[in-house]
């Protein structure tokens, strides 16, 4: 697969097949993890490699990552002293690495979906014996999609908002509503205006949740 192809066909994928991905293959996505760039170029990364049979998955308290086959736990030294400390460098280079991975598993096609939804990091830093100085980033959940039709459902979806803005791997903005020269714009239509999900709205969905749950049980 041409960069190009796989720079403009990558999306998230959510739903996998259990068949086997070798261990060969693993290493080579975390080798182009290993070759983004990184602030200062410290590298302090670690990536932890969790199989279907792993039951620290359970830990991560997200469906997705607990049902994908495969998954990639990034961390990263927080204690590093780099220029701009306050625009969080070490996160910007554990992202860089997370993106290298997905457009390697994209061009071998596989699938994978970046989830940052995950439980609290206390947790998951115990379960995991992960030391106080590295973060938890981010979780890749990887392995062998199932086809478009079956991998087009409601949950796919979502953020595309319909089944064929999916298969088209539509954007939400196009370049002229992001494309900003010399200083910060606004473009009718861009995402300044754009209605995102709060936290509000995230712990009002919590506890409709939780009251159908009642209700269900009663």
């Amino acid at each position: 697969m041409e960069f190009k192809e796989c720079l403009f066909n990558r999306k998230s994928i959510r739903k996998f097949t259990d068949e086997e991905i070798d261990d060969k293959t693993i290493e080579k996505i975390i080798t182009a993890g290993i070759y983004a760039p990184s602030a200062c170029n410290f590298e302090a990364w670690k990536f932890i490699v969790l199989k279907k049979d792993s039951k620290n998955k359970e830990a991560l308290g997200n469906y997705i990552a607990l049902k994908a086959p495969y998954g990639i736990l990034v961390v990263y030294r927080n204690d590093l002293y780099v220029s701009g400390r306050v625009y969080k460098d070490y996160y910007q280079s554990a992202a860089a690495a997370i993106e290298n991975m997905l457009l390697y598993i994209t061009s071998i096609n596989l699938g994978a979906v970046w989830i940052c939804g995950l439980t609290k990091a206390s947790k998951i830093k115990k379960v995991f014996n992960i030391p106080k100085n590295f973060d938890v980033i981010a979780y890749i959940a990887f392995g062998h999609p199932l086809k478009d039709e079956e991998n087009t459902e409601k949950e796919m979806i979502y953020h595309y908002g319909d089944e064929k803005s999916f298969k088209e791997h539509k954007r939400r903005f196009n370049l002229e509503q992001v494309l900003c020269n010399d200083s910060f714009s606004i473009t009718e239509g861009d995402c300044t205006s754009e209605k995102y999900p709060t936290k509000l709205d995230s712990k009002i969905k919590k506890v409709k949740n939780w009251v159908k749950k009642i209700i269900k049980r009663k």
